[in-house]
């Protein structure tokens, strides 16, 4: 079995889900400071605004608007795929995953924005946060070989209050009095509660 970071081969990484790009382009700047040279990173996602705002701020990645039920890519094309708070397609991951390859995938944990979901009320008569059933369906797919949660607080300033609100699907089932009040909130910080999970094909 060959390890991911073998810095004497090609390797080729999927973001699948990849919305404006960030993620992708800094793990990328990430892998060559650690000595990879030879690496293709490839970004897909259905929005075709999220891909355009990708291709213009980080020109190195290569960026393409596609679904996820259906990858342009063949089979065992990519050593690792990153699926980042995004849907998964397990049967298309496996399919162009290589047989060695790894895939990560991060989803948000029981106090994710949090701030917000009390701004929203989301929260009355909900049933406790669980990712057990996330979990379950990823070891289905995948050799689990970690599981980590990274839990902490982002400084949040008045210019990037509107960002927020608009990026999360919290909002999609927001009033207009949700709004005003969230805004009226003036939040200082938010909370970031992740669980990243690591599989092998």
């Amino acid at each position: 079995m060959k390890p991911l970071l073998d810095q004497n081969r090609q390797l080729y990484l999927l973001d699948a889900g990849c919305g404006e790009g960030s993620h992708l382009s800094h793990i990328q700047d990430k892998l060559i400071q650690k000595g990879i040279r030879e690496l293709t990173s490839v970004g897909m996602d259905l929005s075709k605004e999220g891909i355009a705002a990708a291709s213009k701020k980080y020109p190195q990645p290569l960026w393409c608007v596609a679904d996820l039920a259906h990858c342009p890519f063949a089979n065992q094309q990519f050593d690792g795929i990153l699926n980042i708070l995004s849907p998964s397609n397990y049967a298309e991951f496996t399919r162009v995953l290589a047989e060695d390859g790894c895939i990560l995938k991060v989803v948000p944990e029981q106090y994710y924005l949090q701030e917000l979901r009390y701004g929203y009320e989301l929260n009355k008569n909900k049933p406790a946060y669980s990712n057990d059933n996330t979990l379950s369906r990823f070891k289905e797919h995948f050799q689990l070989l970690n599981v980590e949660r990274v839990t902490y607080c982002f400084p949040l300033h008045a210019d990037l209050m509107e960002p927020l609100i608009h990026m999360t699907p919290l909002t999609w089932g927001a009033t207009e009095a949700d709004w005003h009040r969230v805004q009226k909130m003036n939040l200082t910080h938010i909370t970031v509660d992740l669980l990243i999970l690591c599989g092998r094909k």
